[in-house]
C-alpha cells in the first residue's frame, strides 16, 4: 500500500510539473520554460519507474538555483515596491517584475516538488 501511495504522490507530482510545461507554450521563451519544467517532471517520474539517478536531480536542482538567480531581483523589486499590484494582471515591458516574480514563484513551487519527492523516496534509492 505504501508502495501505490508513493507513486500517486510522485504521478500528481509529474502531472503538476508537466501542466506546468504545458501553459509555457505561449510563454515569450516557451524554449527555456517547457524545457525547465519537463526536466524538473523526470525526478518524480524516474522515481516511479524505478530508474532514479541522482545527476538528474542534480541537474534540475542546479537549472532551479540558476532561474532563482535571474528571477530573483524581479520578485525583490515586487516585494518591495510593488506589493499592491497582483501578479496575475497582464504582463508588459513596464512591468517585469510580474513576470519574473512568476517565473521565481514557478521554479520554487517545482524545485519543492522534486525536493518532496526525493525525501520520499529517500529510504528506497539511498
Amino acid at each position: 500500500m505504501k508502495h501505490i501511495a508513493l507513486n500517486a504522490i510522485h504521478t500528481l507530482f509529474a502531472i503538476v510539473l508537466l501542466l506546468f510545461a504545458y501553459v509555457q507554450f505561449n510563454d515569450p521563451d516557451p524554449f527555456v520554460w517547457v524545457t525547465f519544467y519537463t526536466i524538473c517532471a523526470l525526478v518524480p517520474l524516474s522515481l516511479i519507474v524505478n530508474r532514479y539517478h541522482h545527476y538528474l536531480l542534480w541537474v534540475a536542482a542546479g537549472l532551479c538555483l540558476l532561474h532563482l538567480g535571474i528571477a530573483g531581483p524581479g520578485i525583490y523589486d515586487y516585494l518591495m515596491h510593488h506589493l499592491n499590484q497582483s501578479i496575475i494582471q497582464d504582463m508588459s515591458p513596464e512591468r517585469p517584475y510580474i513576470e519574473e516574480s512568476r517565473e521565481f514563484l514557478g521554479t520554487v513551487i517545482a524545485l519543492v516538488l522534486m525536493a518532496i519527492s526525493v525525501v520520499l523516496a529517500r529510504k528506497k534509492f539511498f
